[in-house]
């Protein structure tokens, strides 16, 4: 008989920002700190804000201006109970500080991101997961969040789920001085939530732990009328607000919805018809129950390949220099398939517009809105399909160049740039390939079988350049080492991107 299952959930608090509070010898829970580049505008989104700073009601990934704005607000209000209504000329960026003397002003310190080393101590943090259980029962959700599969150890080592994730973040915080909360559930969806609502409202224990537990049975009496629906994993602002359409605005509605007759207002047909196959999922977790088990997502592998990336662009961008980005980006997208000996003959890009480029030309197409309600051109999606398998920049470029020429609205500012590669195969595989094409009696066969054999020794000879740039790139870790003359005009963004990871500073 199949042992129960028992699942961990661990997330690092505020990641960012308490690691940055650490490296400096500061508490993370009596620091008031933001981590965001400066050199950017104030609408720069903050990767992190610490502990001690949410506690005064700064939320997570604000932008800069709007954590200025909350302590301009803080400060005002303080203003109203101190001493003589007026605060005092000093500041104090230490939480317990500013508790103990109400006649001062919050202040808060920002610092810039630092990628490499946050990777580097979440790698040091995987390294204690790893003390304790193999890899196979560990899945890196996040940077800063794990699954763990404990059912095992619990069994081998005869503890309980909560001494366990207790341990663990004890260790974690003795180690790096980061805090961590925990979720306990009985399969992963449950874990999840439990960390992500459950951990929130539990009190912590004598060390300030918290763990948070959820089988079944607690979920549902707990957790099946909770608000928003937002909260709940999988469920963003768009599947709650078509869920609130259909009148279903908790898990319990949902729930009892997959219960209705098709007489019901709700029932499982509607949602099926709403949602198609994503809609069993929805079902499963109204339920509390999840089907998909640690070694499942060790064994899963995807029936379909790609490589996409996008770039948010620091300001309005006139369409030349969004060229010149996506120039950068194509060969990005063109030393991944090299790294990885892939070929593609799909590719896709995106493009979205500023609101700002409204208020500069008298543009009467369709307009969308964006997550912040702000109105602007409705966003460009195009695809095409290659004639053969390529890896060859001088192929993608021409194919994405030609997309964006053909389909961008020149007038507009851009905003965002996403290219992507589809139906990636292998190079080894495909130069076995048989290729069969439609005669055409209107060409020379044998000049067409120069021209062929002419573009398929380019295509090597432009897949030995890459392997070189690859090569240098890693032999001197520097992806400028070898870069296209484009990429040093006004306006080109590669080398400044080449510096980032994941959109921020390395």
């Amino acid at each position: 008989m199949e042992r129960d299952k028992i699942y961990l959930a661990i997330d690092l608090k505020a990641f960012y920002a308490s690691v940055e509070c650490c490296a400096r010898g500061w508490d993370p829970l009596n620091t008031n700190l933001v981590v965001a580049d400066q050199t950017r505008t104030d609408k720069t989104i903050c990767l992190a804000v610490s502990p001690a700073l949410k506690a005064f009601g700064i939320k997570g990934r604000p932008r800069l201006f709007a954590v200025k704005q909350a302590v301009a607000t803080l400060n005002r209000e303080r203003a109203q109970h101190a001493t003589c209504h007026h605060l005092s000329a000093h500041k104090s960026v230490y939480r317990q500080k500013l508790l103990r003397s109400p006649d001062l002003r919050i202040d808060f310190k920002v610092v810039p991101p630092r990628m490499k080393y946050y990777l580097q101590k979440s790698a040091a943090i995987y390294g204690i997961y790893l003390r304790f259980l193999p890899a196979d029962k560990i899945h890196v959700y996040s940077i800063d969040e794990v699954f763990l599969d404990v059912s095992d150890y619990l069994v081998t080592h005869d503890v309980t789920a909560h001494q366990l994730a207790r341990l663990l973040i004890k260790r974690i915080y003795q180690e790096t001085g980061l805090t961590a909360t925990a979720g306990i559930g009985t399969n992963l969806y449950l874990a999840k939530v439990a960390l992500d609502i459950g951990a929130k409202h539990v009190q912590p224990d004598s060390d300030g732990v918290r763990i948070a537990f959820l089988d079944e049975k607690r979920y549902r009496r707990d957790l099946w009328d909770h608000q928003p629906l937002t909260d709940f994993w999988r469920i963003g602002r768009g599947y709650a607000q078509r869920l609130q359409k259909l009148g279903l605005v908790t898990m319990r509605d949902i729930a009892q919805a997959s219960l209705g007759t098709l007489t019901d207002q709700g029932n499982a047909d509607l949602l099926f018809k709403e949602f198609g196959i994503n809609a069993e999922l929805l079902i499963d977790h109204a339920w509390g129950k999840e089907a998909t088990t640690m070694a499942d997502i060790k064994h899963y592998h995807p029936a379909a390949h790609g490589f996409s990336t996008n770039q948010i662009l620091p300001a309005p961008t006139p369409v030349a220099d969004a060229r010149l980005t996506l120039g950068g980006m194509i060969d990005n997208l063109v030393q991944q398939l090299v790294r990885y000996d892939l070929l593609t003959d799909q590719i896709s890009l995106g493009i979205s517009y500023d609101q700002a480029s409204l208020n500069y030309y008298d543009y009467q197409g369709e307009l969308s809105q964006d997550f912040y309600g702000r109105i602007r051109p409705k966003s460009l999606h195009v695809h095409t399909t290659l004639a053969v398998p390529t890896a060859a920049a001088s192929d993608l470029r021409s194919a994405f160049h030609t997309l964006f020429d053909q389909h961008i609205n020149s007038h507009l500012l851009v905003r965002r740039i996403m290219v992507g590669a589809g139906h990636l195969q292998s190079r080894q595989g495909n130069q076995l390939a048989v290729r069969y094409e439609q005669t055409n009696l209107f060409v020379d066969p044998l000049a067409q079988r120069v021209q062929e054999q002419y573009a398929d020794y380019q295509r090597e000879r432009d897949h030995r350049l890459q392997q070189a740039i690859l090569t240098l790139q890693q032999q001197y870790n520097n992806k400028n080492i070898v870069i296209r003359l484009a990429d040093i005009l006004p306006g080109a963004r590669t080398k400044e991107r080449n510096l980032q990871i994941g959109g921020h500073r390395a």
